[in-house]
């Protein structure tokens, strides 16, 4: 029942040009603790780099000075992999060496697609997993057998009737369920698109493109106010710990003005207090 915040999640990582890559999801749940997750479509043992990189991004965009002390808060990352093999480690390790030589250590735990059914999902509540389920399928098997097709179908007919079910209980909303099958929609087409004859399937099965309608405008909306305040605080939070004013508004160009105006308010504000 706590409130999840949507935070921006572009982040310009240093690596000789500057580069700027995008989280797969950068958000808090209540109020003090933050979260950011990534999804890997097939370990090759550079994503915990990634995942390094962006939560030191996180703790910088988030970082607090109090006199000669500033505080970097790591969030708690995670990583879901939608496929997988028997070498496919559950957690991994993130270790740091500061100067001083004290050590810093810390697990980073991983999902892994195959581990869940249907059943397991819908059971726990994992609305988020299932447009995935369908990295679950072997795509060239299915597409050389139609009765592999078939059956891919059948699951996707029960498992619209489990929404509508949900629904009916005021367990998800109409516009959840209908996200979750415009997700899975997207997820089953593109990775279809090289099979003709799964293809087929899946556009009878997923019903195309959901209506763009009143919930979904809305909620866009919101989203886009709350990236929007989020960048603002971003943009105060680089200034109180001494980055430049070039590289800032390189990372946040469109909220920079309005950031650095909060920034020195505050900055009058406690001159005067």
């Amino acid at each position: 029942n706590s409130e999840v915040e949507l935070f921006q999640n572009e982040f310009f990582i240093t690596a000789g040009d500057d580069q700027k890559r995008i989280t797969d999801s950068n958000f808090s749940i209540g109020k003090h603790s933050r979260y950011h997750i990534e999804c890997q479509s097939s370990p090759d043992g550079t994503i915990i780099i990634r995942v390094f990189e962006y939560a030191t991004q996180i703790a910088i965009s988030t970082a607090v000075s109090e006199s000669n002390e500033t505080s970097f808060t790591l969030p708690k990352s995670g990583i879901l992999y939608l496929r997988s093999n028997s070498n496919t480690m559950r957690e991994h390790t993130i270790s740091i060496t500061a100067p001083n030589g004290d050590v810093l250590s810390y697990k980073v735990p991983a999902l892994v697609m195959q581990d869940y059914t249907l059943e397991k999902i819908i059971d726990r509540k994992l609305w988020f997993l299932i447009p995935f389920y369908f990295f679950n399928f072997d795509l060239q098997e299915m597409d050389a057998l139609p009765a592999k097709i078939a059956e891919m179908k059948e699951l996707y007919r029960n498992l619209w009737d489990k929404l509508d079910s949900l629904v009916d209980q005021e367990k998800i909303s109409e516009f959840e369920k209908c996200a979750i099958k415009a997700m899975c929609d997207k997820v089953a087409s593109s990775l279809a698109d090289n099979f003709s004859n799964v293809k087929e399937g899946v556009e009878d099965i997923m019903g195309g493109q959901i209506l763009d309608y009143e919930a979904k405008r809305i909620a866009r909306e919101t989203e886009k106010r709350t990236e929007i305040q989020a960048n603002i605080n971003a943009v105060v939070n680089m200034f109180s710990i001494g980055v430049s004013e070039e590289q800032i508004k390189k990372c946040y160009p469109d909220q920079f003005e309005e950031g650095k105006a909060l920034y020195l308010e505050q900055c009058d504000e406690l001159k005067e207090m």
